[in-house]
């Protein structure tokens, strides 16, 4: 059982991030990126901590990180 809540708490992390890409309301986006964080942190405290770290290091999107303005 132990497993199946890390497991859990992880996709729910995932899918707070992934809805934190895909809204324009940069509020919104703020509080799914800490809600996410706040999942995985929960996680590696039930275990699995190896994982669960390497989900919290930043990643950049399709741009390499930066934004075109122009």
């Amino acid at each position: 059982m132990k497993e199946t809540k890390v497991n859990f708490l992880r996709r729910q992390a995932d899918l707070c991030t992934m809805l934190s890409r895909s809204t324009f309301d940069l509020t919104v986006a703020g509080r799914l990126r800490v809600m996410a964080e706040e999942l995985r942190e929960r996680a590696m405290q039930y275990g699995d901590d190896t994982e669960c770290s390497s989900s919290l290091a930043p990643r950049r999107g399709r741009t390499g990180g930066t934004i075109d303005r122009d």
